[in-house]
């Protein structure tokens, strides 16, 4: 999405109810909104479902914005929840017996994102909803355990967890 392209204008018009504006709005962002559900849910008919979800209850309530200037981020919160809600029943999250906080989590080979994204999908659910709403959308431990519903101790966890299997993975397909 071009942020240049959602100027104030645009999102006042939306604030006001304007169906154009919101048409445009909904154009503007959708590729973007999509991605977050998708790499939560890792299934396109999911990410649609969770996705119109999101929009719907964004249309909803855009009348309780009270920041416009963070239109963008409530969105990405609001579909992020719904990609979550989606796919609560397939979220488990695996008995991790040992952490070893002195591992090394540095990569040193390159590779391209087509491997990190075979890598992230090949994640366990929670894992992968973890390591996505941490590493690739930039929430708390804290934010995150509040989304998923579990302790900020699971969401550490897991997270490493999610690197050290990436790490696996990705030497993996290396050398394939």
């Amino acid at each position: 999405m071009n942020p240049q392209k959602l100027d104030t204008n645009l999102i006042s018009n939306v604030l006001k109810g304007e169906r154009s504006a919101q048409f445009q709005l909904f154009e503007l962002t959708k590729g973007m909104l999509y991605s977050a559900c998708y790499r939560i849910v890792n299934d396109e008919d999911e990410a649609n479902d969770a996705l119109q979800d999101a929009y719907v209850e964004i249309f909803q309530k855009i009348h309780t914005l009270k920041h416009p200037e963070a239109l963008i981020g409530w969105m990405k919160t609001i579909t992020i929840r719904k990609a979550i809600l989606q796919n609560k029943k397939k979220i488990h999250f695996e008995e991790i017996e040992k952490v070893d906080p002195e591992s090394g989590e540095e990569f040193d080979s390159w590779f391209d994102a087509e491997i990190l994204d075979q890598a992230i999908e090949s994640l366990p659910a929670g894992a992968r909803a973890v390591f996505l709403l941490l590493s690739v959308e930039g929430y708390s431990h804290k934010e995150s355990a509040e989304m998923l519903g579990i302790s900020e101790s699971t969401s550490k966890s897991q997270l490493h967890y999610a690197k050290t299997l990436l790490k696996k993975r990705i030497t993996k397909l290396l050398q394939a």
